[in-house]
């Protein structure tokens, strides 16, 4: 699976010139931001082990005599919807003790007691957002990637979860809308969401109706940073969906496993060395990258006032685009097209099971970090975007630890596998996939350059590279 960027920066809510000098010393709001992904990482595996024991997989949820799902699909994306919601709780909770003058601000139209107006300003917001979401449908039923048209079971949960998203919107969203607009009143993210970005381009449309003319106004800089959040919305979320429903069984299973054919086969003394390297590789890939992508999820489809992350900015350079986005499905094929790297499981292939012992131990210990960067953004997670700057934990440590794990992991698991074909396959094939390697480690050094320089505009994040001086080896690099 690829990896995922780690780009942070100035809160929505935050006005960087008026607050940076004092933060400096301070707390930062998104020092704890830490708090929800752990809880979101222990939930997930604590819902996995459920579903282990109860055989939800198969059996769908059922409780108090009604049947929630009854299939596996629904219950897998159940699984995610109930990680998010936690997730959404504890960080509320946290911003509402942070500040719990400033956490519910009421809306002046009620202060006022303009009861119609507030319900019509509510209405219009709520249909807007309605309209989005049937625009994006239509855009993923007719793309042609994604294969709705042809039934292609790859992108099945994703087209299951727009539906489940559309329809409990259009019943229960426009009460949201009414909530949020009533005591989360915050004229600044009215100005930064998707619905301003449809008002500006239904009036810039409507230009051209004799006398509408006025309307015909250039599009300011914070439409095209909207409209840049909404482009990664669109990219990534579909990727995240497909990543978990397929990685998140093989958890679900593996807990199992672990608790109950490893004991046993402990005990037959039936479990080999080379057993043991190969539940390493698959169980811990399973665990790592299903509450990385569970995490990550959360972060690309919640953008919300309630818990202060929507997005500041987006990376505005072709480059930073097309260095990421080669990174992921349907682009990544193009990053291997010249020189292949060796698979992550060729080092499996050793005739030396402590060899694959050490190279897997320290992937794996590669991925952990990778994955608590993932952790530490909590809900603020996203590629491309400016959501909250990170500055605690292993980003404490350098600038792009999940960069850097990354690419240690592949080169502690591909290395071994390029020496192997050295002395096995020929020296031909070694040096195709040592270029290989190489290249992969270059494009990720660009997507650390191309976020830095993104970020650079950001005072808070000047002020973070002065505390942490490294991207990606600390005392080297």
């Amino acid at each position: 699976m690829s990896s995922i960027s780690h780009t942070a920066g100035v809160t929505a809510t935050a006005t960087p010139d008026s607050t940076l000098d004092s933060t400096k010393a301070g707390d930062w709001v998104t020092d704890r931001a830490w708090i929800s992904g752990v809880i979101g990482a222990v939930s997930l595996v604590a819902i996995a082990a459920w579903y282990n024991v109860s055989g939800a997989l198969g059996n769908g949820i059922a409780f108090a005599g009604y049947r929630f799902t009854d299939n596996r699909l629904d219950t897998t994306l159940a699984a995610i919807f109930m990680v998010t919601g936690i997730m959404l709780l504890a960080e509320c909770v946290r911003l509402y003790l942070r500040d719990p003058k400033n956490f519910f601000q009421i809306s002046p139209l009620l202060k006022q007691q303009k009861y119609v107006t507030f319900f019509a300003d509510s209405l219009v917001n709520y249909l807007k957002y309605l309209f989005l979401l049937w625009l994006a449908m239509l855009f993923f039923h007719w793309a042609g990637e994604y294969g709705f048209q042809r039934q292609a079971p790859y992108y099945q949960g994703w087209f299951r979860f727009l539906e489940i998203v559309f329809d409990t919107y259009l019943w229960y969203g426009f009460v949201y809308v009414l909530i949020t607009r009533a005591v989360k009143y915050d004229p600044e993210s009215d100005k930064k969401d998707l619905a301003a970005l449809l008002t500006k381009i239904v009036l810039f449309a409507s230009s051209v109706i004799p006398g509408l003319e006025k309307n015909k106004t250039p599009f300011e800089d914070v439409h095209k940073k909207i409209a840049r959040g909404l482009f990664v919305k669109l990219f990534f979320t579909p990727l995240m969906t497909v990543f978990f429903v397929s990685q998140f069984p093989h958890l679900v299973n593996n807990i199992g496993y672990v608790f109950g054919a490893i004991p046993d086969m402990i005990a037959s003394g039936q479990y080999t060395h080379q057993k043991f390297n190969n539940d390493l590789f698959n169980i811990s890939i399973a665990l790592i990258f299903s509450i990385d992508v569970g995490l990550a999820w959360c972060g690309y489809v919640i953008s919300s006032r309630w818990v202060d992350n929507l997005t500041f900015s987006a990376e505005p350079t072709v480059l930073g685009w097309v260095v990421c986005v080669c990174c992921y499905p349907p682009f990544q094929m193009f990053l291997g097209l010249y020189f292949p790297a060796p698979g992550e499981r060729e080092v499996l292939r050793f005739d030396s099971q402590w060899i694959i012992t050490f190279f897997t131990t320290m992937m794996v210990l590669s991925y952990l970090v990778y994955m608590s960067a993932t952790l530490w953004f909590g809900v603020r997670f996203s590629n491309l975007t400016n959501r909250g700057i990170i500055r605690q934990g292993p980003f404490a440590i350098i600038r792009h630890p999940a960069y850097a794990s990354k690419n240690f992991a592949w080169w502690c698991v591909m290395f071994p596998a390029v020496i192997y074909n050295a002395t096995h396959t020929g020296i031909h094939v070694a040096i195709t996939q040592i270029l290989g390697l190489c290249f992969m480690t270059w494009f990720y050094y660009l997507r650390a350059i191309t976020e830095e320089r993104h970020l650079s505009a950001d005072p808070f994040y000047l002020e973070y590279c002065k505390q942490v001086k490294y991207r990606f080896i600390p005392g080297v690099i």
